[in-house]
């Protein structure tokens, strides 16, 4: 089955099949909702989330208190842990040790106090000299972010501070990690400041004492995070015991109620003594910006409460709040809070509760099983209708079960659906088929065909007029049996001229010459705008089933002749852009040739050369060019490229294109030094009469006169030779100007007088001279120099790739510097200014808005100067860096270059002599070989060959 068959099928369906009874809609549908009246299943959601609530605020007191009691007996045991370690230390000798291996003695005595209870982090011993030896956890380290720089994981950490007479002293002692075993891992200097013991509040608290005391909450200096220590004096010695409220926050954090269970350790003063993931630093205070619902019930009277519910205002949650009483360790009473947000305490219940209306509705739906077999009946239509409808929305028309039902409007809804899918999906495919036709003729046949299809009629014609010729037609006038039905196609002749004068579809009959009827249909192809630009004619024999007859298939028709319309306008506008952008590019091409004799014909014959060389590697069914195969947009990228592939000449001073000559600029500058040279001739006849009016010798005079004459003819023909560029410049000759620019000369006259306003800029820092002055007859004056300004540099790493170096000056215009120019007649900076024009070229390329089949017209236009190995220029590529279009462009501007015959500076090459050349540039990787050799198999230097391929 065709694909307009699978579109179009349903809508016939649905005009031949009969029509059964069928139901109104509200009957079933009062039906089942007076079934669904039913409230049982909320009742029963209710009852259980009210039991289910209860429950868990039940097994939360009870956790609570079963962890308010493990804190407590923690806090107690360490209590005890501590003062049991300072019986032991009392009479311990490592008080009295005065040396590092004396009181390494005492290690393990240390390590196993640390071990009686986890809440103790370390003990040190501070001297009456200043001395400290300090034993801790090495994990701890890492649990306050710290680190071990060690490659082996150690257990226990030691910090020895050396004695010190001056407590202010900035010298630091040693720290080593020993594993489990008290084997040592690293021994290393203190990294961090000195620990002064007798300067801290431990010590000093301690020494003044001769009971345990307890300070409050700080920071170690160890960095083993925040706590409080408990110090006792042992003659000048104080022992120290730390308790880390870090590890105490790790076993608040063990067992968690719900991920945004909130669990705080608090003082008197509200401050807070340990919490989860608390760690050194300044201590959170709530009651100044920290938690806001503990701070909330710490700050209300009924803050002691042990349980109660709070609203929060910060984030509108309610909160479920625990607080007991802990004992703390500085003789003072702490607080234990615990507060759980009730949407997560409680999402157990909240969970029941929707499991229990579920079930209590599926128990509903289970219990009324014709209700249930009633709206499957009834919504299952209407359901494949949605999902239909939803395709048709998203534009996918893939064939779909029909959507048949006993309700009377549902069914007649599935059938408008199915008519209207149809319809869309043909209209569009007809419509993607008109936009993708590339030519005219294409169009005509598209809107025949679908037409005919459409409407299921055998005969049909679409014909249009104007500029595309009279009467270019697309016509089908043949029956089932191939037989042509000439009536049909004389009827519709006559009808085409009534229809392009009507406003509208235009049906008639007439008789058929086999004695029966014709039943035509003339429609006109008419644009947005009005004007009608041809007209689809149908014919079929009139019948009950034929849809000429029928409104919609109308409908479709005219809005189909009114794309086709848009798709003809289309093809006239695209068709009227392409002449304007051929005659553009042709236009900017003819107007470089026509800028410079130089140029000649160039810009017209490289696109010729270029297309006959592209045609036949285009043809050629060897590599390397196998895969090379063209289409139309290539072709046309092709043609333009090579039309504007010079068109940054057009930036290029006419001058630099123009110099035949090397003093040449916009004139000979020949005449100004011929002048000088007439001036010494001159200034010699002078001295000459002079030296006669004198009383000289007059043989002497004139045969001094005569040879200094005959010096500066000589020097001045050598000079006018070395002008026109057409030989080398030995050493002799470059050492010969230098002595003919030594010569002077006498300016009486202001040379700052009459100069443009350019001029009068590059002579401001020059000073001024004295009148009269002698000058050198042949001068590079630096006011000749045009600096290049810095807008006009090369950047590396520029957008287009551009690697030229470009000369430090713009022009340099001095007499004797253009003179001494080795070969040709163009000085660094002028070449570099003709090179240019390549830069120019894709610059200007590159900033056109070329369509996407477009977009290798700079890349085309911008490759004839690189080549192959990767030392031509503007972007030094190589080879394979370049299109194959790329280099047959090269190849196509070279041959141009070396054959043209209407260059003023040189003589056309003939064609031996080009190919030599040419040849010998592809084994210099200059260009390329095989195109090269296909080029001369296939004589595609001939006038006699024109490629085929124009856009």
């Amino acid at each position: 089955m065709s694909r307009v068959e699978r579109c179009v099928g349903p809508l016939r369906t649905i005009l031949v099949m009969p029509m059964p009874l069928r139901l109104p809609l509200h009957i079933p549908v009062a039906v089942l909702f007076s079934l669904l009246i039913l409230a049982v299943g909320a009742t029963i959601s209710i009852y259980h989330f009210g039991e289910t609530r209860l429950l868990i605020e039940a097994a939360n007191t009870t956790l609570f208190r079963d962890r308010a009691e493990d804190v407590r007996k923690t806090l107690n045991a360490a209590n005890r842990a501590v003062r049991r370690s300072f019986i032991l230390l009392a009479a311990s000798p490592l008080a009295d040790a005065n040396t590092r291996a004396e009181r390494f003695q005492f290690l393990p005595e240390l390590t196993g106090l640390l071990d009686a209870d986890p809440l103790i982090d370390s003990v040190m011993v501070g001297y009456g000299d200043g001395a400290l030896f300090l034993v801790q956890r090495a994990g701890g380290l890492q649990e306050t972010g710290g680190e071990i720089r060690s490659g082996a994981m150690g257990v226990w950490s030691v910090i020895d501070m050396d004695s010190s007479d001056d407590p202010g002293d900035a010298v630091s002692g040693l720290e080593y990690l020993f594993d489990k075993e008290l084997r040592l891992i690293r021994a290393s200097a203190w990294a961090g400041a000195r620990i002064e013991p007798r300067l801290s509040a431990w010590y000093r608290l301690a020494a003044a004492s001769d009971r345990i005391e307890v300070t409050k909450a700080y920071d170690f200096q160890h960095g083993q995070g925040r706590g409080i220590t408990f110090a006792r004096r042992n003659g000048s010695s104080v022992f120290g015991v730390n308790v880390s409220f870090v590890r105490l926050g790790n076993l608040l954090a063990e067992q968690p109620v719900t991920p945004s269970t909130r669990i705080r350790l608090v003082a008197q003063d509200h401050a807070t003594v340990s919490a989860p993931g608390m760690s050194s630093g300044t201590p959170q205070n709530l009651t100044a910006g920290g938690d806001r619902v503990i701070e909330s019930v710490l700050t209300q009277p009924q803050g002691n409460a042990a349980t109660q519910r709070i609203e929060s205002a910060a984030d509108g949650r309610a909160w479920q709040v625990s607080i007991a009483p802990m004992p703390g360790f500085v003789d003072e009473a702490w607080k234990l809070v615990v507060v759980t947000p009730e949407d997560e305490l409680f999402a157990e219940a909240y969970r029941l509760r929707q499991r229990s209306i579920a079930f209590t509705v599926l128990a509903v739906i289970l219990s009324f099983p014709l209700a249930w077999a009633l709206s499957r009946l009834l919504t299952k239509p209407l359901h494949r209708l949605a999902q239909n409808a939803r395709e048709v929305s998203a534009l996918q028309f893939e064939p779909q079960a029909e959507a048949r039902s006993v309700i009377l409007e549902v069914d007649q809804l599935a059938g408008a659906m199915s008519m209207m899918s149809g319809a869309i999906a043909r209209f569009l495919e007809m419509g993607r088929d008109l936009g993708s036709a590339r030519d005219v003729a294409s169009v005509l046949e598209q809107v025949e065909a679908g037409a005919r299809e459409v409407a299921h009629a055998p005969w049909s014609a679409v014909r249009v007029d104007g500029e595309w010729g009279e009467g270019m037609l697309a016509a089908h006038w043949f029956d089932a049996a191939g037989v042509e039905l000439s009536a049909a196609a004389r009827a519709a002749e006559e009808l085409a001229g009534l229809v392009m004068q009507a406003d509208g579809p235009l049906s008639v009959k007439l008789p058929a010459s086999d004695g029966g009827m014709l039943q035509l249909l003339g429609i006109p192809l008419r644009t947005p705008e009005g004007e009608a630009l041809g007209t689809l004619v149908l014919a079929d024999r009139p019948s009950a089933r034929c849809g000429l007859a029928r409104a919609e298939v109308i409908g479709f028709l005219v809005a189909l002749a009114g794309t086709a319309a848009v798709a003809l306008e289309n093809q006239r506008l695209l068709k009227g852009r392409k002449a304007l952008l051929k005659g553009v590019v042709r236009m900017v091409g003819e107007a470089i040739d026509a800028k410079s004799p130089y140029t000649g014909r160039h810009c017209r014959r490289v696109p010729e050369l270029a297309q006959r060389l592209a045609q036949a590697a285009h043809e050629a069914d060897s590599a390397p060019f196998a895969a090379y195969r063209l289409d139309a947009s290539d072709w046309e990228a092709l043609e333009i490229a090579s039309w504007l592939h010079d068109c940054g000449k057009l930036t290029t001073p006419e001058y630099v294109i123009d110099k035949a000559t090397k003093l040449e600029t916009l004139y000979n500058r020949i005449h100004e030094i011929r002048t000088r040279f007439e001036v010494l001739k001159r200034d010699a006849d002078i001295g000459y009469w002079k030296g006669l009016a004198q009383g000289g010798d007059e043989a002497g005079l004139r045969a001094l006169r005569d040879e200094l004459w005959r010096e500066l003819d000589e020097d001045f023909a050598f000079v006018a030779a070395c002008n026109r560029g057409s030989e080398g410049m030995p050493v002799e000759n470059l050492l010969r100007l230098e002595r003919i620019a030594r010569r002077r000369w006498r300016r009486t006259l202001d040379d700052g007088l009459g100069l443009s306003n350019a001029e009068l800029e590059r002579r401001s820092g020059a000073p001024a001279g004295l009148l009269p002055a002698d000058e050198p007859l042949l001068r590079d004056d630096p006011t000749d120099v045009i600096p290049r300004p810095p807008s006009d540099r090369l950047a590396a790493g520029n957008p287009w790739g551009f690697s030229m170096c470009a000369p430090a000056n713009l022009y340099n215009g001095g007499e004797l510097y253009n003179l001494k120019i080795g070969r040709g007649t163009l000085t660094e900076e002028e070449r570099f200014k003709v090179k240019e024009h390549i830069v120019e070229s894709i610059v200007m390329l590159s900033r056109l808005p070329f369509p996407s089949d477009l977009a290798a017209v700079p890349e085309m236009a911008g490759g004839h100067h690189e080549t192959m190995d990767g030392r031509g220029y503007p972007r030094g590529l190589c080879g394979s860096d370049m299109s194959m279009t790329a280099r047959i462009m090269a190849v196509a501007d070279i041959f141009e270059a070396l054959t043209a015959s209407d260059r003023p500076y040189k003589d056309a090459l003939s064609l031996a002599a080009t190919l030599e050349i040419m040849r010998d540039m592809s084994r210099r990787r200059v260009i390329d070989p095989d195109l090269l050799e296909l080029f001369v198999v296939k004589e595609l230097w001939r006038d006699d060959r024109q490629s085929t391929r124009r856009f």
